[in-house]
């Protein structure tokens, strides 16, 4: 009687251990943190998993903030800078890197990029095979067409970490 017993708490460990940790659990033991890089608009928040870039005043023609870059095309510009995202995973081992993926929140009359990956509300893959631990950085742009009156544009991109 006592072999029997054994073996039902043996089967009962084994669900156990597939219910407490199945694979996409492992997902959540990766954290991510946005960081300022030198040289560019530093972030408002950095160090933590949601920060704000502010970009200033857009415009064609004025002085831009410092850390700002403005590339001139025939029909409009691009404005951009540099972020850094740090990610960490607790059991290493199980991942050796991530996916970075990104979407917009919602449909936005600009063309944003990240890695010059055009952006959407549906997500993108920015960057694969990142390592963990280090700040890796990345460039946010936006499209703004001549037309565009200057003034404020505001925008929520929603960045992910993937185990892989």
């Amino acid at each position: 009687m006592k072999r029997d017993e054994s073996r039902r708490h043996y089967r009962w460990s084994l669900v156990l251990g597939f219910v407490l940790f199945p694979a996409p659990a492992f997902a959540l033991l990766i954290t991510l943190s946005f960081q300022s890089i030198a040289g560019s608009v530093p972030l408002t928040g950095a160090g933590s998993s949601n920060a704000t870039l502010n970009f200033g005043s857009v415009s064609a023609f004025e002085p831009l903030n410092t850390g700002v870059t403005r590339t001139s095309g025939a029909l409009s510009y691009t404005l951009s800078t540099q972020f850094g995202v740090r990610s960490t995973h607790l059991l290493p081992l199980l991942s050796p890197n991530y996916t970075l993926r990104a979407r917009l929140l919602s449909a936005q009359p600009l063309t944003w990029r990240i890695d010059g990956v055009t952006m959407s509300t549906s997500q993108a893959t920015i960057a694969t095979s990142q390592p963990y631990g280090p700040v890796v950085p990345h460039t946010v742009a936006f499209v703004v067409p001549f037309s565009q009156p200057a003034g404020a544009v505001n925008t929520v991109l929603e960045i992910t970490a993937i185990a892989n």
